[in-house]
This record gives C-alpha cells, sequence and structure tokens, in this order.
C-alpha cells in the first residue's frame, strides 16, 4: 500500500527540513509538506489502519475504491517529491541573487509612499463596498446564491483591505481590530473558508516577520489547532447563525473534533474526491495534454460578454462518469490529479518541480529582505495561496494572486523601494 511508502516519505523529507536547518514558516516546502501530512498523511492513516469510511461516497453511486485512493496518495507523494526536489536542489544561484538584494536594501526608502496612501484609501473604500455586497448575514440564501467570478472577486475585498492595511501601517490597534472583525464577518457566511484561512495565515507570516521569528511560539500552536477544528465546519456555523443567531461554540468544536477524529469531516475528503477523478481517467482513457490551463487564458472575459465561456473545471465536466459528476458539484483534484490528467505519471513530478522551482526562487531571493519590502510582499503572496495551489492546481498559480487577491499584486506593482547609500 502507498500508504507505508507515504509515512516513511514525510519523516524523511521532515528530518531533512531539521538537519538543513530549513524550518521556517517562510519555507515553502515546509508548507507544502505540511499540507500534505495533514490532508494525505493523515486521511490515509484513517482509512487503511483505522477502517475509517471513505467519505466522498455519500456523494457518489459509483463509489471510489481503495485501489483508487492508493494510487491517488501514490501520485501525491511524486508531486510531494517533485516538489521538494525543485525548492531545496540547485539553489546556489537564487541564494547569491538574494544575499546581494539583501545587502542592497539594508537600508531603502519608498520613493511613492504618495502612491501608497492614496492607494491603501482607495483598497478601503473598496473593501467596504465588497462587504456591502454580502448584505446582510440574515438576508443571505447560500443554497440559492449564484457567484460570477467578478462578484467572488468583489465579496472578497474586505479581508484583502484589511490584509493590505495592517501588511503598510503595522500592528497598530484599529487596523487589528478591522482584520478581526472582517474574520469574524467572513467566518459567519459559511463558504469560502479560504477567505479566512489564508488571511490569517498571511497575517501570522508576516507578524512572525516583524519579530525576527522563523517559527511560531507554541502557544500558536495551540491556537492554531483549535483554529483549523473550527474552520473545517464553518460552512454549517454560517448556515446555523443565519437561521438561529445562535453560535455554540464548544459545541461546534467538540463535533468538528470528533469528525476529523473518527475520519468523518467532508473536509478530509481531498484525496478521495482526486482519487475518484484519477479512476474516472482511466475508465475513459482521457489525456488532456494541457488543455486544463486553457482558462487562464480567459477567465477575465465576463460571461456575459462570452455566454458560451467555458467552465474554470471543463476538464472536470469531461471526466465525469456516471454516478461521479465531478463537474457539477465542483470537486478537489490536487496538483497531482490535474498533474496527472494532463501528461500522466511525467506530468506530476515535472509540473511539481517546475512550481518548487518558482517559490525557491521567491524564497531563496525575498525570505531575508525588510518586511516591507515588495520582494517579501510577493513571497507573502505565493506562500498565502500554495494551498490553493497544491488543491486545485497549476491554474491556482495564476488565478489567486492576479485575481482573487488583485489588489495585493497592484500594491506590489505600485510600491518602488531604492537603496540609501
Amino acid at each position: 500500500m502507498s500508504v507505508y511508502l507515504d509515512i516513511i516519505l514525510v519523516a524523511f523529507l521532515f528530518i531533512y527540513l531539521v538537519k538543513e536547518k530549513q524550518l521556517n514558516i517562510l519555507n515553502s516546502s515546509l508548507i507544502y509538506l505540511f499540507i500534505h501530512v495533514f490532508f494525505v498523511t493523515l486521511r490515509g492513516i484513517q482509512i487503511f489502519f483505522l477502517d475509517a469510511k471513505i467519505i466522498s461516497n455519500k456523494w457518489y453511486s459509483t463509489y471510489i475504491t481503495i485501489d483508487e485512493i492508493d494510487k491517488a496518495i501514490f501520485l501525491a507523494d511524486i508531486s510531494l517529491v517533485a516538489f521538494f526536489i525543485g525548492f531545496n536542489f540547485f539553489t546556489d544561484g537564487f541564494r547569491k541573487s538574494g544575499a546581494l538584494l539583501v545587502k542592497e536594501f539594508q537600508n531603502y526608502k519608498e520613493t511613492r509612499q504618495r502612491w501608497i496612501d492614496y492607494y491603501l484609501i482607495a483598497v478601503f473604500v473598496a473593501g467596504i463596498i465588497g462587504i456591502v455586497t454580502y448584505r446582510s448575514i440574515a438576508d443571505r440564501d447560500i443554497d440559492t446564491e449564484e457567484f460570477s467570478t467578478f462578484s467572488n472577486f468583489l465579496t472578497s475585498l474586505g479581508i484583502i483591505s484589511a490584509i493590505v492595511l495592517l501588511y503598510e501601517k503595522g500592528f497598530k490597534k484599529v487596523y487589528v481590530a478591522y482584520f478581526f472583525l472582517l474574520i469574524v464577518f467572513y467566518s459567519l457566511q459559511g463558504e469560502n473558508r479560504f477567505r479566512v484561512v489564508l488571511a490569517l495565515l498571511f497575517v501570522l507570516m508576516y507578524y512572525l516577520k516583524t519579530l525576527n521569528l522563523r517559527m511560531p511560539p507554541w502557544k500558536y500552536y495551540i491556537l492554531g489547532f483549535v483554529f483549523i477544528l473550527f474552520s473545517f465546519p464553518l460552512k454549517e456555523v454560517g448556515k446555523n447563525f443565519q437561521e438561529t443567531g445562535k453560535i455554540d461554540v464548544s459545541e461546534v468544536v467538540k463535533d468538528s473534533f470528533e469528525e476529523f477524529s473518527e475520519g468523518e469531516s467532508g473536509d478530509m475528503s481531498f484525496i478521495e474526491q482526486s482519487a475518484g477523478m484519477v479512476g474516472a481517467m482511466e475508465l475513459k482513457n482521457k489525456i488532456f495534454y494541457g488543455s486544463t490551463y486553457q482558462p487562464i487564458f480567459f477567465f477575465f472575459v465576463p460571461r456575459s460578454m462570452w455566454a458560451e465561456k467555458p467552465a474554470l473545471n471543463e476538464w472536470q465536466h469531461q471526466i465525469s462518469i456516471s454516478g461521479r459528476d465531478f463537474g457539477e458539484m465542483g470537486q478537489i483534484s490536487l496538483i497531482s490529479g490535474e498533474s496527472y490528467a494532463n501528461f500522466r505519471y511525467f506530468g506530476v513530478f515535472i509540473v511539481s518541480f517546475l512550481i518548487g522551482r518558482w517559490y525557491s526562487y521567491l524564497y531563496n531571493k525575498y525570505s531575508n529582505l525588510p518586511a516591507k519590502h515588495k520582494g517579501f510582499l510577493l513571497l507573502l503572496l505565493f506562500n498565502m495561496v500554495l494551498f490553493q495551489v497544491w488543491r486545485d492546481g497549476m491554474i491556482s498559480l495564476i488565478l489567486f494572486p492576479f485575481l482573487n487577491y488583485l489588489p495585493i499584486m497592484i500594491l506590489y506593482f505600485i510600491k518602488k523601494p531604492i537603496p540609501v547609500k
């Protein structure tokens, strides 16, 4: 079974990071490893050793098999190894470039501070508009609401404005209060939880950088574990709050912990969904040769201007089989599943390797720069979206920075630091 190989592999990679003194929250390969362990290794142990239910079979009438899950874990392991190789090896050029950049910008000034100040006002106003587009919590009907790409972007502006203000203005009480107010607000919406989870990751990485810490203090691990448990049922929390106006936090955390520990949480089913898709690809003998990436070139076109625009997950519609309607349900492929759909085993390795190279470039060149430098901001942004890239595939490497978090990308292009001798 692949789960044995997986356990040995993740242990070896963690030991490697410890030995190389690479335990740093900014280290993208550490983030990738944590994601993999939480959603692949742990889930594999639950299924193969603890006889946990295959959660996704609640949604499919054509059940996912153990063999399919076994293969999906193997593919995820190939992706993990390839990312690690791309990230951790052949980095001398990136490191030298980063060392020169750090030396150059030991002292620097921001030459467009007035532009940034004006931009912060615009982002704040846009954020308020984004919050208003959510209307009030009580008036929302989650089951019937339909979102376009633009409306999804618009409703994200509130939390993004809070991130940008914290980054530029620092951890002053008014900006921290605004940020946590929006964390609560978005949590109670009960949908698109990435807005909350990824925003917290961004702020945590930035906060530790300002304290010159590589890893969080131990108390943050406890808080993080509690938050993870609480984040799983946020969808139900939002619905219940809208229906009753009440939240029993202790009951939510208790139920979430039981679902998590017993393998009953639907949010732990990523590897199963990927397994179902891999099995369907084999059944249909379907290879896409890179066509799953086509939406990168037209996702920004409004559907009102192109009624027949293919869906972002059009390829999932094409591999759907009787009893497994992946496209309609919007299932999770993982980067390994998407890459396998395009180029089979070669694709799983080479795509993950190339993504690892990109993240290695960002980390080795920008991680030691001052926190307000635009290069460090770029590293924060891409580290924040790494979970989405791992979960949904390479299209998220473009979609999330340049659409979902466009205001941060704009800030990156506005900033113009220059060295001061």
